[in-house]
């Protein structure tokens, strides 16, 4: 049986801090997700408004003459539609920052929705990054408008070191796109704004030879066309029989490490039928051109089913959130939950 081609190179991963690696395998991400985190924990359904009471934040440390500054990388970019699956992301690049010193940061990072949505902020460190995400407690409702309020020009991150720069970002959440894969039947169910519009046929990652898809729910990191996928990046000679080289069509990437939703007409026997591949999630080309034209940066794709479950990463290796329950993720954050407003 052939492989299907899965990984390529992207310019849109300056987030992850992380080189590519190959479909469901290669590098993996730091950070392992813990036995406790359930598949699908966070709950698949829209975020609603709650009665929210927010612990006050203490001022931040801040530092007039830093030996060294370091400007965060925050995505969604402003004035961009992302899918309900996005969290906001702060990345401080090759910098620890204090855990004592979180709590002022947080203070200083007013997040504004319509409607009003609470969230909270969760702290990482992997790959030599400290990362903050926000996120609801379940998925953003569709339509909901965005404004982070960035102030942490010349705020402590550690010793000597402050961030640089006040920034302003403003987005907008997009209609519901919530993909759900089962790599037992084979199939992609696919639910806009909570109806069903099409089941697809499709083809995952290969577990007998040690490719499976990683399970959990993941968000669609970028819509990166046509690939050239390369089986030397993971270490695989072309010429070897799990071996690749070609470009593939209507390509969306999951994972930094090489998942990718694409057109795989090369594999078009085994699509709903069997598991192939070296990670990726293959379909007709009819089927990727489709959901091509329907999909959002931050677009959920959850995939369950495998018989030798490869868990999503929660950090490092794109957007692994929502596989922490709502309790996990408070257990990061330094206030706990903001109101949004």
């Amino acid at each position: 049986m052939r492989l299907s081609r899965c990984i390529g190179l992207s310019a849109a991963l300056a987030l992850t801090g992380l080189a590519v690696a190959g479909c469901g395998g290669g590098a993996e991400a730091e950070e392992r997700p813990a036995k406790s985190s359930a598949r699908g924990s966070a709950a698949p359904g829209p975020s609603s408004p709650a009665p929210v009471t927010e612990k006050p934040a203490p001022p931040a440390t801040m530092l007039t003459a830093a030996a060294r500054t370091v400007r965060p990388e925050i995505a969604p970019a402003g004035g961009e539609k992302v899918g309900v699956g996005q969290p906001i992301a702060i990345v401080f690049k090759q910098q620890k920052v204090s855990e004592e010193l979180r709590a002022g940061i947080e203070g200083r990072l007013k997040v504004s929705t319509s409607p009003k949505i609470p969230g909270a902020w969760h702290w990482n460190e992997s790959k030599g990054d400290t990362r903050v995400h926000f996120r609801p407690e379940k998925f953003w409702p569709a339509g909901t408008k965005v404004t982070l309020d960035a102030r942490l020009a010349g705020v402590k991150l550690a010793e000597g070191t402050a961030a640089a720069g006040d920034r302003t970002v403003s987005f907008t959440i997009g209609d519901s796109m919530v993909n759900t894969v089962d790599l037992k039947t084979h199939k992609m169910t696919v639910v806009r704004n909570g109806k069903t519009l099409r089941t697809i046929a499709v083809s995952g990652g290969d577990e007998g030879k040690g490719f499976g898809t990683r399970e959990g729910i993941k968000t669609i990191l970028g819509k990166e066309g046509r690939v050239v996928m390369d089986s030397l990046s993971i270490g695989i000679p072309r010429n070897h029989p799990d071996g690749f080289y070609g470009s593939y069509d209507y390509s969306m990437r999951e994972t930094i490490s090489g998942e990718y939703v694409h057109a795989a007409p090369d594999n078009a026997e085994s699509f709903g039928k069997e598991n192939v591949s070296h990670g990726c999630i293959g379909m007709s080309t009819d089927d990727a051109k489709w959901l091509y034209g329907l999909s959002l940066k931050g677009d959920v794709v959850q995939v369950t089913g495998g018989t030798k479950p490869k868990p999503m990463d929660h950090f490092g290796n794109g957007y692994g959130d929502w596989n922490l329950s709502w309790e996990q993720w408070l257990r990061g954050s330094a206030l706990g939950v903001r109101t949004g407003g």
